[in-house]
């Protein structure tokens, strides 16, 4: 009898060694900060896809509202460059939120092997721990109290009865919540699954729309007689909306101070391969609107590059502008010796402030953001803030 409880006193300390031993239950603790970050950042990209949603509708709406089919006709023209880069951006954060989605289930699908491992792990503590239990016999804890020599040996074994009953219930806990934290992965898993399968959808649906767009307006050139009769049907409104511009532009220029001389002697021509001039530096449309560059335009310039006309540092980038106003976005260079260029109407920019550019770099691309009837680049070159005609000795045409 002696050496029958002996031995079950020794099976269930393994046990109880064991079950100390075993791998800690996850549940879901561990996981619930990187989950919670990840649906933060989707929810932030979901609520600026709906954003720029919206702002798609906006536009449409403004088209919608034009009296007759002409005036829809040029509504349309004029808002093209506006959806594009709408639609570019939508295609920018369908393809950030695919990205997320794909990581957070490739993320919920090592969480999964790892918490069947333990899973798996513990499981086989608990089976030893109850093949123990078994070799000792059914009244093994009984036998151990009841055996015991003295009251502190019977404290002793009452608390190892205990501590294995404990373990057990530990055991057992662990496994229900790391199973339970499994399939609630996998329902993630599921859920994301279907948000990308949708996402990946729209994102080929948009994809589609920019193709559209595009071909829409690379058949345009800048419509230099459809400017005219915008500015003379709205001349008070469109002079004030360009002093406005201009102060603006000024304060920039009175803002910073160049630096060193200018060596740039004749400049690169800023569209490469397109040679053709729409509109001249100085008054146009019957002396009545002084243009301060010249617009560089033609067939297919839409998202044609622009480059850099000579050496020197970003100045100033605006991205942000009102479709039908001033240059929309533009940029400025400066080259030194208080020689400047502008870069306007463009559609993307692709440089930074304080970035130092060199002579026929790629900074934008062709676009007709702002005030524009069509696709072109407006180039100016000022000396100290002054508007220059660029062809008198900066440029050759």
């Amino acid at each position: 009898m002696y050496n029958r409880v002996r031995k079950g006193v020794l099976l269930l300390l393994c046990a109880a060694m064991v079950a100390a031993a075993m791998p800690q239950g996850s549940g879901m603790g561990v996981q619930q900060s990187y989950a919670d970050d990840k649906s933060d950042q989707l929810a932030d990209l979901n609520n600026q896809y709906d954003e720029l949603e919206q702002q798609q509708k906006e536009i449409q709406a403004q088209i919608d509202q034009a009296k007759n089919e002409k005036d829809k006709y040029l509504a349309q023209k004029n808002q093209l460059d506006g959806q594009i880069n709408n639609t570019q951006q939508q295609i920018n954060v369908l393809t950030n939120r695919i990205d997320l989605l794909n990581s957070m289930i490739a993320e919920n699908e090592r969480k999964i092997a790892e918490l069947e491992g333990i899973i798996d792990k513990n499981y086989e503590v608990f089976r030893q721990r109850v093949r123990a239990s078994y070799m000792a016999g059914d009244s093994s804890t009984i036998n151990l109290l009841f055996g015991a020599d003295s009251f502190s040996d019977f404290l002793m074994k009452a608390d190892i009865t205990a501590r294995i009953a404990e373990n057990d219930r530990e055991i057992i806990a662990a496994l229900e919540a790391d199973m339970a934290a499994v399939q609630q992965l996998r329902e993630q898993n599921e859920a994301d699954k279907a948000d990308l399968q949708t996402s990946q959808g729209e994102l080929n649906d948009k994809k589609n729309q920019l193709n559209n767009q595009v071909s829409q307006i690379q058949d345009q050139i800048q419509d230099i007689s459809e400017l005219q009769r915008q500015y003379e049907a709205n001349k008070a409104e469109i002079d004030q909306m360009m002093l406005r511009v201009q102060n603006e532009i000024n304060l920039i220029y009175a803002s910073y101070e160049s630096v060193g001389e200018y060596t740039g002697g004749i400049m690169t021509w800023p569209v490469p391969n397109y040679p053709n001039i729409t509109s001249y530096f100085g008054w146009r449309f019957n002396n009545t609107d002084y243009h301060t560059g010249i617009d560089i335009s033609g067939a297919n310039v839409y998202g044609q590059n622009i480059v850099a006309a000579a050496d020197g540092v970003v100045i100033k980038t605006q991205q942000t502008y009102t479709q039908g106003v001033g240059y929309g976005r533009y940029l400025i260079i400066d080259h030194g010796g208080n020689v400047s260029t502008l870069y306007g109407h463009t559609s993307q920019l692709l440089v930074s402030e304080g970035e130092h550019v060199t002579r026929g770099q790629v900074i934008a691309k062709v676009g007709s953001t702002g005030w524009s009837t069509g696709p072109h680049l407006h180039f100016e070159v000022r000396e100290n803030g002054k508007a220059v005609n660029p062809l008198n000795g900066y440029l050759r045409s």
